[in-house]
């Protein structure tokens, strides 16, 4: 007892003295013979006890102080400790190493030393510690609540009744910034116990991921406290989570499980939706995966400032204001439905993620494909009338048939071997392919197999690490016993093919109509063709599943042929015979099953395009309607076909009523309108022929008047309606131009805004397109004004749709303004927003490359945001001169953008395919469009 409160006065001194007396760590930086970027496996942490002092009271000296009790197990003799530690000062006259219930005996230290390249602080020691022994590491650090919103950092927001900026700090750890808060090792195999301790101002609230257990007055520093928490389960450090703020909080009820929803004072009254749904998700997720959540409490918290969506800290869940919080009668419904998937996401990860953790990052999407996948489950579960679940399902393929057709795109599952390499493993294909590659194992296996296989790899491995072949082996074992596959094969096998290599298949299905035979190959999508690689050896073990026009069984999904590989993945050719007869079409890959595109001969195409421009269009399962027009724009976009078989089976939609293929169609034509609308003659065409085909759809729905309420319509129909309205908007439908700016400027005289919550983006976008700059100005006050994340981030947005390049202009430069107007986690998708405006897409890109070295500091060397603002200029370049400007850049610039390499690779590829598709295209397709609209 005595020794614990000595060190506590110790912190509390070192807090009000000002760390005067401590060396940096970072003061002897001799480089170590041992350089690998993964620690050595000598000692395995047991227990952390982690005391942190914050204050928060002066804005000028925001700072934290700390001390860790690092309980460990020896593995093997060694002579030194290797742990991380980054930007933290280390008081190294008060290092202490004592062995186990010993506490009479100080071990000699002999000096420490910084390996900055893998962060590590290594403490040499005089004699050897011995294999199997228990040894406790005491470290006194201190470190600045940076603004760098990783790590322990500082947020703030303004009070509105004292108009006062209130400070408050809180943790992102993820994937490896633990180590900038408090010494440790900062790999997720090392689980690990937590006691923490946090020392705050008692008008202040401190959570962590473990309920409090008591709280202790500090007689050194009146007014502080120490709240301790309990001792947590093991956990990964990246899943640490501390904050200490004056937030409030809405109960859940009383569940088993204590569940509260916090958020600064002002937006409590948005967080009802979050309260109401994440105990109910908990409980789908416990009964699902038939184990309890292992906490007696969740906390799910609102950041002002906040990087990420959200991060799935065990038991202190933290999110963006956006993500969490619903204001009624302000937030849109896309709002809620964004809300409740990445709750959903996140209380998912609490299985997959934090009770199973990947072995190491290169296995992320085994916590972040699973969250997502289970998301979906979770959301359906909640609203089975949004019809989300083919919604996600279709979202996730675009995501990834579009992301992994870049020859720069990477495996599921890649060896990391830096930790610098890590951040740019959060991306499409761990989310999204991983994601995707469950549903269709979910497909495979059928409802029970593939559960028990997930009970299976969750009960095995809870509380411990696992790696993918772990989830093969419990898949393998139900496959085999439910026979949903055959004794041959084994999952691993099957798996393997799609997480260890890029890229998917384009399956090819070539029918003999005389003979009722059919050949069926595959070979890798590319959204470039003519692009040489070298892939032709790829191979997927690919399920086939199929219909006709006949059988139109679209309730089965059942693998019912493979393309199979043989060793040295070599495909398999196959050859099917009497499946249709001549007059009928064939399809694959019903309900998108199976992560591949399909390509067929002409006549089949035209088979199936004679039934969709029909009144039979019904006939074609929804989801492989919109499956069909992904597939023939992308086969056009990436020249396997010209454009005549998408714009013939395009003239379908104008009868078309339901949201998916409208949705995908959109998604598809808006990748040829982004380039294609700066050669003005064909994007005249073209534009005309959007017209023809969204206006009787857009008619049929009411445009975007609000004669019908939103709680009077479906969801996925009120999605439609906003859908079909915003592209009215944007190719200048009269009637939907008129109706927005009606009702702006109504709004800009009473200032009482009536306008429709789930048109307002599209109206504020329209009305400040067709506007002036008064109506900019009013809307830029809206915006500094508002006290909902979600409709900031909508007036944001809005504000890039000006048509007036000065305003646009200035609009840039308050977007980086230090003042911050607009916060730094929103400026990216607000730079996004008016690079993608062809009135000030030069002037964005000039502020890229002019401003590059400001930027990087804004954001810092480890964002991934100075990226984002690379891609989105990217995606709107379309030739040589603009390529050149960038690559130059990036010559200059090498070392900002070096742990990005990745990120950097698909930007230029994006330019170098967008400047291929204006050579093969734009002409071509004017001829198509004029030949088009003379026939008709």
């Amino acid at each position: 007892m005595l020794r614990r409160h000595i060190k506590l006065i110790s912190i509390t001194f070192m807090i009000a003295i000002g760390f005067c007396c401590c060396l940096t760590a970072s003061s002897d930086t001799r480089p170590k013979s041992y350089g690998y970027y993964r620690l050595p496996t000598s000692l395995k942490p047991e227990l952390y006890t982690l005391k942190i002092m914050t204050k928060l009271e002066d804005p000028s000296n925001l700072m934290f102080a700390g001390e860790v009790d690092l309980l460990f197990k020896v593995l093997s003799d060694t002579d030194n400790i290797t742990l991380h530690v980054q930007n933290l000062t280390i008081d190294e006259k008060r290092t202490e190493l004592k062995k186990y219930n010993d506490n009479s005996t100080l071990y000699c230290i002999k000096d420490s030393t910084v390996l900055e390249e893998h962060d590590y602080y290594i403490i040499s020691l005089c004699q050897p510690l011995q294999k199997d022994e228990m040894y406790t590491l005491t470290l006194a650090f201190k470190a600045p609540l940076n603004q760098r919103l990783h790590g322990y950092y500082r947020s703030s927001y303004i009070d509105k009744s004292t108009n006062r900026t209130k400070w408050l700090s809180i943790t992102q750890f993820e994937p490896a910034y633990a180590r900038s808060a408090f010494p440790c090792f900062d790999e997720p195999n090392y689980k690990a116990k937590f006691k923490i301790w946090l020392g705050h101002h008692n008008a202040l609230t401190a959570l962590s991921n473990m309920p409090l257990d008591r709280q202790e007055l500090i007689a050194e520093l009146p007014g502080y406290v120490w709240s301790v928490f309990e001792e947590s389960v093991p956990m990964s450090t990246y899943l640490v989570a501390y904050s200490v703020n004056d937030f409030a909080y809405k109960s859940s009820g009383d569940n088993r499980v204590m569940f509260r929803t916090w958020s600064r004072p002002e937006a409590m009254n948005q967080c009802d939706y979050a309260a109401e749904i994440g105990p109910q998700l908990l409980m789908f997720y416990e009964n699902r995966f038939g184990i309890k959540f292992p906490l007696k409490k969740l906390d799910q918290i609102a950041i002002p400032d906040f990087e990420a969506g959200a991060m799935e800290n065990w038991g202190l869940i933290t999110y963006r204001e956006t993500t969490l919080l619903f204001a009624p009668n302000i937030s849109s419904e896309s709002n809620r439905e964004r809300i409740a998937t990445v709750i959903a996401h996140e209380l998912a990860h609490q299985w997959f993620g934090n009770l199973v953790t990947m072995k190491w990052w290169s296995d992320l999407w085994l916590n972040e494909g699973f969250a997502t996948y289970m998301s979906n489950l979770g959301v359906d579960f909640l609203n089975p009338d949004w019809e989300l679940l083919n919604e996600d399902a279709m979202d996730n393929i675009l995501g990834v048939f579009k992301y992994d057709a870049h020859i720069n795109s990477h495996p599921i599952s890649q060896p990391i071997e830096a930790t610098q390499q890590i951040n740019e493993r959060f991306d499409t294909i761990s989310y999204k392919k991983g994601s995707a590659v469950l549903r269709m194992l979910h497909m495979i296996l059928g409802e029970e197999a593939f559960f028990e296989g997930i009970r299976h790899y969750l009960m095995i491995n809870m509380f411990n690490n696992a790696e993918q072949d772990d989830l093969w082996n419990a898949f393998t074992d139900r496959a085999h016993l439910y026979k949903r596959i055959e004794p041959r094969y084994d999952m691993k096998t099957i798996m393997d093919s799609w997480t260890l290599q890029v890229g998917y298949p384009l399956v090819k299905v070539i029918r003999n109509y005389d003979t009722a035979t059919m050949e069926i190959s595959q070979q890798r999508f590319l959204l470039n063709n003519s692009q040489s690689v070298d892939d032709n050896e790829k191979c997927w073990w690919t399920p086939l599943s199929f219909t006709t026009a006949t059988k139109k069984d679209f309730a089965t999904n059942n693998t019912l042929h493979w393309l199979e590989c043989k060793e040295g993945k070599k495909n398999i050719k196959i050859s099917l015979e009497n499946l249709a007869n001549k007059e009928e079409w064939i399809l694959f890959n019903v309900q998108i099953s199976g992560l591949y595109r399909v390509i067929y001969d002409e006549n089949n195409w035209i088979l199936l395009n004679r039934t969709l421009n029909s009144n039979k269009y019904n006939d074609i399962h929804v989801l492989n309607r919109a499956q069909l027009i992904e597939d023939v724009l992308s086969l056009a976009w990436g020249g396997y076909m010209d454009y005549n078989t998408p714009l013939d089976m395009l003239q379908y939609l104008k009868q078309e009523n339901k949201y998916l293929p409208w949705y995908t169609a959109l998604q598809g034509l808006a990748n040829v309108d982004r380039l294609l609308k700066n050669f003005p003659t064909p994007y005249g065409f073209f534009s005309k022929f959007l017209v023809d085909i969204i206006l009787p759809v857009y008619n049929s729905l009411d445009g975007l008047n609000n004669t019908v309420k939103a709680t009077e319509i479906s969801q996925v129909k009120l999605k439609h309606k906003m859908l079909m309205a915003k592209w009215a908007c944007y190719l200048k439908i009269n009637d939907c131009v008129q109706t927005a700016v009606k009702y702006f400027q109504e709004w800009k005289q009473s200032s009482v805004n009536r306008i429709p919550v789930d048109s307002r983006v599209i109206v504020y976008c329209t009305a400040i397109k067709h506007g002036d700059r008064s109506d900019w100005e009013f809307l830029w006050q809206r915006l500094q004004e508002s006290n909902v994340a979600t409709e900031r981030r909508t007036l944001i947005q809005a504000l890039s749709c000006s048509r007036n390049a000065t305003l646009l202009k200035t609009y840039i430069d308050l977007i980086f303004d230090e003042n911050k107007y607009i916060r730094k986690q929103d400026s990216a998708a607000a730079f996004g927003a008016v690079v993608r405006n062809e009135v000030s897409f030069s002037t964005a890109r000039d502020y890229l490359i002019e401003h590059i070295d400001q930027l990087h500091e804004f954001y810092g060397p480890t964002s991934q945001d100075l990226t984002s603002l690379l891609s989105s200029v990217a995606g709107q370049i379309i030739n040589i001169e603009d390529l050149n400007v960038i690559q130059s850049l990036l010559t200059r610039k090498r070392d900002f953008f070096k742990e990005y390499q990745k990120s950097v690779s698909n930007a230029l590829e994006t330019i170098q395919l967008n400047i291929g598709w204006i050579s093969r295209n734009a002409d071509i397709l004017q001829m198509y469009l004029v030949k088009r609209k003379s026939s008709d």
